[in-house]
């Protein structure tokens, strides 16, 4: 069995990882930004309009304690866009 590892080109998965989620959130943040600058159309709503996915919220009680989960991701074509530019740079240089 052979042994499949990432190439990564000597660079750090922890960069990688910073790397996706720093242009998630700039993507995020310009996306909110400039959606109000756009005109109501469908341009807008394609790159501006977020689409929220993730795991509804439940609380678990064992009677003397209660915990509560959940996890929600709100993405948007923009942001999509700047984490797969992100990606790119990060395999090309």
């Amino acid at each position: 069995m052979r042994n499949r590892q990432l190439h990564t080109g000597g660079r750090s998965i922890g960069l990688l990882v910073l790397a996706i989620v720093v242009a998630g959130i700039v993507g995020s943040v310009l996306s909110y930004f400039l959606g109000g600058v756009f005109p109501a159309g469908p341009v807008r709503d394609f790159f501006f309009k977020s689409l929220d996915i993730g795991i509804p919220v439940f609380t678990i009680s064992l009677g003397f304690a209660k915990f509560t989960f959940g996890l929600a991701f709100s993405i948007t074509t923009f942001a999509v866009i700047l984490v797969a530019l992100g990606l790119y740079f990060w395999y090309k240089f």
